[in-house]
């Protein structure tokens, strides 16, 4: 409810501006649950009465496949002034609602400023992974689980049917937990890699779904391998940028945990668990290392050998670095054009700026 009824200081916040940024991940969907875009469609509304105009930042879309879901989506495009696709998924998408917001392609919003590591290395998980090689000297691995398979298309999110939620994961996810099991031996194993194992969930929201849960699983698997660590730091931004770019590969379920990954000029092979990750690999010029996640519970194998290409590539830290680099300059790019075209109601290419 907190979008819904801001403290004092957000209602005299919004009351001051002219323009609202909207971002942070995935608003108009249809498979977690209904509710989320009438919920998002409400929070617009009460931004349109105060008079604000509606930019959403370097969003994502997707699926849509009710037709319930792609009327209530396209309501709340309606509302919105301009929307910076993150990808070409997206932007074909939310192109086939045909509302009244301007369109216009960005990259991920982790590809602006501000999201450089600090300078000093988080102590704890440095210090494991310094024990662990004076034995180990193969790469440095990290690893994100993510729970998955619990989503459904009905109205209700999981906070109102957390058990029918739970159980529906159950089976798929323990197969999930022995395919990064079978990975994570041949790390060890034929690589001598150190795996670190990073939760990318906020600590004390909802234990059920935190990372750390599953993880905690992977790790009683090796529980006698001082190479195979558990990060448990609570981290900030920063310094969980500086964890990352201390890895040589990041595999990562959730999307940021490879996303970040990359800002930092990283390898990282994304287990795409829905169409926005292939998406964004795709738009990026990576669409190799966005690995179908039912494809990894079946055939493990197949991501080692992709994990053990990527760390033999000599190249890929200057590809990676190169893509970055555009990436954050195409985004600042399009993030004017986004406030300018706000601001003096002119209307959009609905195009890709990087195309002309």
């Amino acid at each position: 409810m907190y979008n819904l009824f801001p403290p004092l200081r957000g209602w005299r916040s919004l009351q001051q501006a002219d323009i609202a940024l909207w971002t942070g991940g995935l608003d108009l969907q249809d498979d977690s649950s209904l509710a989320k875009l009438c919920h998002t469609w409400l929070v617009f509304f009460i931004y349109r009465l105060l008079g604000l105009k509606i930019v959403c930042v370097c969003q994502g879309a997707g699926p849509l496949d009710t037709r319930l879901g792609r009327f209530l989506a396209r309501a709340v495009l309606n509302q919105v002034a301009v929307f910076m696709a993150r990808d070409k998924g997206t932007f074909d998408l939310v192109s086939s609602l045909r509302s009244r917001a301007k369109l216009i392609r960005s990259h991920d919003g982790i590809f602006l400023p501000g999201f450089e590591p600090v300078e000093h290395p988080t102590s704890k998980v440095f210090a494991d992974l310094e024990r662990a090689s004076e034995k180990h000297r193969g790469p440095v691995i990290a690893i994100n689980m993510r729970l998955w398979f619990h989503f459904t298309g009905g109205f209700l999110p999981y906070q109102f049917a957390k058990t029918s939620f739970r159980e529906r994961a159950d089976e798929r996810m323990s197969a999930f937990v022995d395919a990064f099991v079978r990975l994570i031996g041949r790390l060890r194993t034929e690589m001598d890699a150190r795996v670190v194992l990073v939760s990318m969930y906020e600590p004390g929201i909802e234990e059920w779904e935190d990372d750390a849960m599953w993880l905690s699983r992977l790790k009683d698997s090796f529980a006698n391998d001082p190479a195979v660590i558990l990060c448990e730091d609570d981290l900030s931004v920063p310094e969980f940028n500086t964890l990352m770019k201390g890895f040589d590969l990041v595999i990562g379920t959730r999307l940021h945990s490879t996303l970040t990954a990359l800002r930092q000029g990283v390898r990282a092979i994304h287990l795409s668990y829905t169409l926005k990750g292939k998406d964004i690999f795709d738009s990026l010029g990576l669409a190799e290392f966005a690995f179908d996640l039912n494809g990894f519970i079946e055939a493990p194998d197949q991501v080692f050998e992709l994990a053990r290409a990527s760390i033999d590539s000599e190249d890929l830290p200057s590809r990676i670095a190169d893509i970055t680099e555009n990436a954050i300059a195409e985004n600042l790019q399009t993030l004017r054009q986004a406030l300018d075209e706000a601001c003096s109601g002119k209307p959009a290419s609905n195009s890709n700026p990087r195309s002309s």
